[in-house]
């Protein structure tokens, strides 16, 4: 399941009158394939321990000494899975028939990069669908002045479709692992002749392309029509309803990020982060310390997010 963030769906919508702690997460982005808790901020990186800092400092959120979970140490100890098995993963090629996932398993080819490390990077020739295998990859554009917008994270079984096209065009993104991590690419000229003898091929790809607009829009909506404040009580809520939906504690999402990364994924800077969770708090939805983010009014942080319910009058 994937979630991007500031997208409001009627599947992850949170139900009010809860409290509940919560810990600013990557929320494993549909994480297809994977098990457990999406976000995509998405996602599961041995993010660097630093001690917390102050309250709104833009040091890291989380606290060093949470442990993880234990589908985090799952997801994240997974032994590599074939080709095969990560495609039959994989919501729309699963779909296809075991002759052809077992063509692209066949003509797949294994990529690792370090942490840190580009897969591939923005302006290199596009080659093909990936698939993530083991770790866990960013798709990032970065501006001139070195600001970087993340798309989505990218977990164990997720698809990267942005290399998909056949006018030898480039890559619109850069892939960068967040922690060492493997992956495979069936190339573009396969993906073509593939799909001259099995159609139904070029339909998947086109749906997988689709769905990952669909997101981008969504993400660009976001960012441009909606405040920090809005946005980064959508992440939070977006959290909180992933967990419940998944039967999990809600209480203990123990992704940590830092206010940075956060800031990376909703398109900010982290001195703006740590104004929104100052006016978040202002507002009584949360209650912040160094390392924990109380939500103690989710109705009024989702009224922040998503503006008052049809039939109510705001405050």
């Amino acid at each position: 399941m994937e979630v991007c963030l500031g997208a409001r769906t009627q599947d992850h919508r949170p139900t009010s009158g809860q409290v509940f702690h919560a810990r600013l997460v990557a929320v494993p982005d549909h994480h297809e394939g994977v098990p457990g808790p999406p976000l995509h901020c998405c996602h599961p990186a041995d993010y660097t321990r630093v001690p917390p800092k102050s309250r709104h400092s833009g040091g890291p959120i989380e606290t060093p000494h949470v442990s993880r979970s234990p589908w985090y140490r799952h997801a994240m100890a997974i032994a590599p899975r074939t080709p095969e098995e990560l495609l039959k993963d994989v919501k729309r090629l699963g779909e296809l028939g075991s002759a052809e996932l077992k063509a692209l398993a066949d003509a797949s080819e294994i990529r690792k990069a370090p942490k840190g490390a580009p897969l591939f990077n923005e302006g290199q020739e596009a080659e093909g669908l990936w698939v993530v295998r083991t770790g866990e990859v960013k798709l990032t554009k970065s501006g001139k002045d070195g600001r970087e917008q993340i798309l989505y994270l990218a977990r164990p079984g997720k698809v990267i479709v942005e290399g998909i096209r056949f006018d030898q065009g480039t890559y619109p993104a850069s892939a960068v692992a967040m922690r060492a991590a493997s992956a495979i690419v069936i190339s573009n000229d396969f993906l073509y002749s593939l799909g001259e003898r099995k159609p139904v091929l070029f339909k998947t790809l086109i749906d997988l392309r689709a769905h990952r607009s669909d997101r981008t829009l969504a993400l660009v909506s976001d960012l441009s029509l909606r405040t920090v404040p809005a946005r980064l009580a959508s992440f939070l809520c977006t959290l909180v309803a992933m967990r419940e939906a998944k039967g999990q504690d809600a209480r203990n999402l123990v992704r940590d990020l830092t206010t940075e990364t956060v800031a990376g994924r909703l398109g900010t800077v982290r001195e703006e982060i740590s104004r929104g969770l100052a006016y978040l708090e202002r507002q009584g939805a949360l209650s912040v310390s160094p390392d924990l983010i109380e939500v103690v009014d989710l109705a009024r942080l989702e009224q922040i997010a998503y503006g008052p319910k049809k039939g109510s009058s705001s405050s």
